[in-house]
């Protein structure tokens, strides 16, 4: 249908021109209650949709018709404006970091929720308003039309809704954690602020409290806080009257371990000061000014050290320090001194090992390898004066070699020196004897409990030596007694036989020799016996062969001892009367000290009774049957082997 009044184009439905508002049928049509929206069912679709383009709807709305003039002029609703040129009321100044950061948001609506409760009360009828005017431009002809209708999709209002919540909610959030980072910002900037005030405070050396840090010979000095040894420096030391001729030490460690002096001296106006360093170049102050000046110098004490090996641990360092004045004379400042305790190093010789004796033999080869530890490997080890390599862990080798031709006379002093700057030198010193041949001492041992032969005349001995050892035994009656070959097992275990002539009783020294290849040679000797079975027969055996004596009916011991020839053989059988005098006990047998009775003269018998405990029996007096052995030891009295004893 078009308008008569301006020639717009409007639907067929319409009452009034969407353009200039003027009626179209030229009627009123009757008032009839608006049915709800939600209750309607459309049909057909002529109202654009409520999300049009902005600059659509600008357009729709721009011939708006003119109030009447009994009418106020409809107020332009101010919710429908574009977020981009809405202006953004102010909060609370509580609120201010959220709000500035939303100003600084565009293309959001964070403050939809925060407007006062006047702009609150009505945002979406407004909205609505707005746009129906945008298309009809009036709203009475749409409630009195019978076939018009308003369609009003929701979703998008929904989503508009929705987008503004969460937008508002994702302007919170973010607003709290800028507000979390500002705060921890704040934090370690208080705290960095703290740490490095040191370098921020003034370098004036007549303001105390500084804690700036002079390199000797680079740099002013400045007046730094100190501390006693061992703690941190975080207090200056109090100010004490100095004059040019004497300075203040102290002694202190920093937060970093490290041990530093402070020295505080008066520098006389146009003078120079210089400290005087071992290693490096001197320290130098020039005070220009008309007036004297206390100057604190903070130093590392290790500018001092002598930088060289030491010989004692502790070393005293007494700082030079000198006032040169403008006329070029010069004196020297008394300043007090400092002692450093320093590390030893220890050298540990592991080889070669001494023996039980504690003497160092070189093998055949005459090579010894020495072999230490330095308990610092960042030591410098001298052998003999030539540098050697210390290996990973301190270890030392080096094999020493005697010169060709050395005899076993010849020995040589190994000398080994750990030397490191600023510590204490260690030295060590090994005698080493060039090589000599030392037999091995031979072993050679008789068990003598069982030397007894046997009716049949024959007895083994046992014992042990050397393994590889080999044995010779002989008897100094070889005309009766015959010995073995002898046996030695790998352990060293031996074994022989003694075979004596059935005529032959008494007894024979059995002389046993070893030799072995690198070891000394051995020899022992022991006796072995043949008895009668009793005195009876022992006596029987001597008178058929008429040579049984009695001492000293028939014999004295003058005549024994003189006649030793004769008599000191098994072929004589003796008897003797005794009192028991003591029993001594050597190497298994038992020599008994014996008194003759009628003459009182001593003699010593050996005791091969086996029913005879003399030990038992000092004093008594027994008839010994036995025969005659020679002289006893260095007494010159005659020694006998007993064979029986019965008392007398």
């Amino acid at each position: 249908m078009i308008c008569k009044e301006c020639g717009a184009y409007n639907p067929d439905h319409a009452t009034f021109c969407k353009v200039c508002a003027a009626n179209l049928k030229g009627e009123t049509a009757p008032e009839q209650p608006a049915a709800p929206v939600e209750e309607q069912q459309p049909t057909r679709r002529f109202s654009r949709p409520s999300w049009v383009a902005p600059e659509q709807s600008e357009r729709v709305r721009e011939p708006e018709p003119k109030p009447e003039p009994d009418q106020e002029p409809e107020k332009a609703p101010e919710a429908v404006e574009t977020p981009a040129s809405e202006p953004v009321q102010e909060e609370p100044e509580e609120d201010t970091e959220v709000l500035l950061f939303a100003r600084n948001s565009s293309r959001r609506k964070p403050v939809a929720q925060e407007e006062p409760e006047e702009s609150d009360k009505e945002p979406a009828p407004a909205e609505e308003s707005a746009e129906e005017d945008s298309i009809y431009n009036d709203e009475e002809a749409l409630e009195n039309s019978d076939e018009s209708f308003e369609y009003e999709p929701t979703p998008p209002k929904r989503k508009q809704q929705k987008k503004k919540n969460n937008t508002l909610f994702t302007v919170l959030l973010i607003a709290i954690i800028v507000v979390i980072v500002g705060i921890i910002v704040v934090i370690a900037g208080i705290f960095l602020k703290d740490q490095l005030g040191c370098s921020k405070k003034s370098n004036d050396p007549g303001k105390q409290g500084t804690t700036a840090v002079d390199n000797p010979g680079t740099g002013d000095p400045v007046e730094t806080a100190s501390t006693e040894p061992g703690t941190a420096a975080t207090q200056a030391p109090e100010k004490t009257d100095l004059d040019a001729k004497n300075a203040q030490l102290l002694e202190y460690r920093d937060e970093n371990n490290a041990d530093f002096i402070a020295i505080t001296v008066v520098v006389p106006a146009k003078s120079t000061l210089t400290i005087e360093f071992p290693h490096q170049d001197d320290y130098k102050f020039v005070n220009e000014e008309e007036r004297d000046m206390q100057r604190k110098v903070k130093i590392p004490v290790e500018v001092f050290y002598l930088n060289t090996p030491l010989e004692d641990s502790e070393v005293t360092f007494t700082p030079s320090i000198t006032i040169t004045g403008a006329d070029g004379s010069s004196y020297s400042v008394n300043c007090p001194s400092f002692t450093r305790t320093f590390p030893k190093l220890n050298i540990t010789v592991t080889a070669p090992v001494a023996d039980e004796n504690g003497v160092i033999m070189a093998p055949e080869s005459n090579t010894v390898t020495i072999e230490a530890t330095i308990d610092d490997p960042a030591a410098e080890v001298t052998i003999n004066g030539v540098g050697t390599v210390v290996y990973q862990g301190g270890k030392i080798m080096q094999d020493f070699s005697f010169p060709a031709g050395a005899t076993e006379d010849d020995e040589e002093t190994i000398t080994i020196v750990a030397t490191k700057n600023d510590c204490v030198s260690d030295t060590k010193e090994i005698t080493i004897h060039a090589y000599k041949f030392i037999p091995e001492e031979m072993k050679l041992e008789v068990k003598t409990d069982a030397l007894r032969a046997d009716k049949s005349g024959k007895l083994t001995v046992t014992g042990t030596t050397l393994p590889g050892a080999t044995l010779t035994a002989t008897s100094d009656n070889s005309t009766n007694v015959l010995c073995g070959s002898v046996n030695v097992d790998n352990d060293g275990n031996f074994s022989f036989q003694i075979t004596m002539d059935p005529s032959f009783y008494g007894m024979s020294v059995i002389t046993l020799d070893a030799v072995k290849e690198g070891a000394e040679s051995g020899s022992t000797k022991f006796t072995v016996t043949k008895s009668f079975e009793d005195k009876n027969a022992f006596v029987k055996y001597y008178n058929k062969t008429k040579t049984y004596i009695e001492i000293p009916k028939n014999v004295k011991i003058d005549e024994l001892l003189a006649n030793q020839a004769q008599y000191a053989t098994s072929s004589y059988g003796i008897r003797i009367t005794a009192t028991v005098v003591e029993a001594i006990e050597i190497d298994g047998e038992v020599i008994v000290k014996m008194t003759l009775n009628k003459s009182g003269e001593t003699v010593y018998v050996r005791n091969f009774s086996g029913k005879w405990s003399p030990g038992e029996n000092v004093g008594g007096k027994y008839n010994i049957y036995c025969n005659f052995t020679g002289t006893y030891s260095d007494t010159g009295c005659a020694e006998f082997i007993g064979w029986f004893a019965k008392k007398a």
